[in-house]
């Protein structure tokens, strides 16, 4: 199944995507106009979805800001988890609510028939969802490829029935060698492993990404991280740096620094060459040529969050679901003091009414955080490596003190103050002291 879209030069004009893959591709304005049936007229007024000559065309207005209908949601269908980790961002452990099943289907319908991408099934533990084959069964249905973020302590039903699945993306989290992996989710790793060994021998052709929490305590575990990916066929390794939003505080003193981060990246670069691996990480800057561009993503002038793609969460007390642009913010906390966590939260709408979701994503003045670019610190404007899209420039959400934050005050403007005063905490411009400005 091919999908076939327009959008505004920024996010990449003219793309094409093939459904069981789910690789966004470039292509020309020529191969753009050869899929749309003869006589087809584009307006620039409406959202257009037509059956065009052997593919779906999605075209209508076009912004700068955001794309027409997101890319990738991410969506949190349940809260439970088998895990309790003390650096999950998330309110999530044993017992918590799932996301009821016909308002994910529903939701899967009306995703897909506008446009979506890729749904990236998150959690807690989004394989503990009692109706999780049939979600992702529903996605695909829908002409969406599905991709499933899990910690790989999968039950022997789960395992056996992933090694049928034919187009998904498995997307594991591996910490680092078995001791170091222990430390954060105890007696886990022989487990995992012997998971996804056993996957890839029955069914060769799924696809698995193994993603690693940078820590103090695995940041010279590269060359160990690319021997595992080698060991259990994964197709790359994907390294996110330990965030502050964490469960348990304690756990940041195992935050890199930024000269620690940038040696993580050089020492992926030559386990890369040593192993074949290819992989992703959250900056670019001189690395660009090693590290494996997002299939889906942009991310030319920002991070993709509010922008290219969303998370879509749901609040079991209300039966609403929440949408909002990235996860680490206080928006993901239903219980974040509201003051604070309400200039996060694009909408919440009633979980039986999904149209809901397309009113809140055009909504320009929910995404202010995340889509008014001037929410930089002066320092990324004037950088080259943000001139040159190598680098998306500061973050709105990692760096914000919220103690600092004062209730009953105007919070944005709280938020602005910090956000562009605060460069990126791993600006690899700084560490080097290179005058890296336009």
């Amino acid at each position: 199944m091919i999908r076939v879209y327009r959008e505004h030069p920024e996010f990449g004009q003219f793309t094409k995507v093939e459904s069981r893959t789910g690789r966004l591709t470039d292509i020309t304005e020529a191969e753009f106009r050869g899929f749309l049936p003869d006589g087809f007229a584009e307006r620039d007024t409406e959202p257009q979805r037509v059956k065009g000559n052997d593919a779906t065309i999605f075209t209508g207005p076009t912004s700068e800001s955001h794309t027409r209908f997101p890319r990738r949601v991410y969506f949190q269908i349940t809260r439970r988890c088998n895990l309790e980790c003390a650096y999950c961002f998330l309110d999530a452990g044993h017992g918590r609510p799932h996301v009821p099943t016909p308002f994910v289907l529903d939701m899967a319908a009306f995703l897909g028939a506008h446009g979506l991408v890729e749904a990236r099934l998150t959690g807690g533990e989004p394989t503990t969802h009692p109706d999780f084959f049939r979600i992702v069964e529903a996605f695909q249905q829908a002409g969406v490829f599905v991709s499933v973020a899990t910690n790989g302590l999968l039950d022997r039903r789960v395992l056996e029935r992933l090694g049928e699945q034919k187009h998904l993306w498995l997307i594991c989290s591996v910490d680092g060698g078995r001791e170091v992996h222990n430390r954060y989710r105890p007696g886990t790793f022989d487990r995992i492993i012997a998971n996804l060994r056993h996957l890839k021998a029955r069914n060769p052709s799924l696809r698995v990404r193994l993603t690693t929490v940078l820590t103090r305590q695995n940041k010279d575990q590269m060359r160990e991280l690319a021997r595992i990916c080698r060991q259990v066929d994964a197709e790359s390794i994907t390294i996110i740096p330990l965030r502050p939003q964490v469960r348990d505080r304690a756990v940041l003193r195992d935050m890199v620094t930024a000269a620690e981060f940038r040696q993580v990246i050089q020492d992926l670069v030559a386990a890369r060459q040593e192993f074949g691996i290819r992989f992703t990480t959250t900056l670019e800057t001189d690395f660009a040529g090693h590290i494996q561009k997002d299939p889906v993503f942009r991310k030319r002038s920002s991070c993709a969050a509010g922008r290219e793609g969303t998370n879509l969460d749901y609040d079991a007390a209300r039966r609403q679901f929440v949408l909002y642009g990235c996860s680490y913010s206080p928006a993901s906390d239903l219980h974040a003091p509201q003051e604070i966590r309400r200039p996060f939260v694009a909408g919440q709408f009633a979980a039986d009414e999904p149209t809901r979701f397309l009113d809140v994503w055009h909504d320009e003045s929910a995404w202010v955080i995340f889509r008014d670019l001037s929410f930089k610190h002066d320092d990324c404007k004037r950088c080259r490596y943000y001139a040159e899209h190598t680098c998306v420039g500061s973050c709105p959400i990692q760096n914000v003190d919220y103690s600092r934050i004062r209730s009953g005050g105007d919070v944005l403007s709280q938020l602005r103050a910090q956000i562009e005063h605060t460069s990126e905490w791993y600006c690899y411009q700084k560490i080097l002291g290179v005058p890296d400005v336009t």
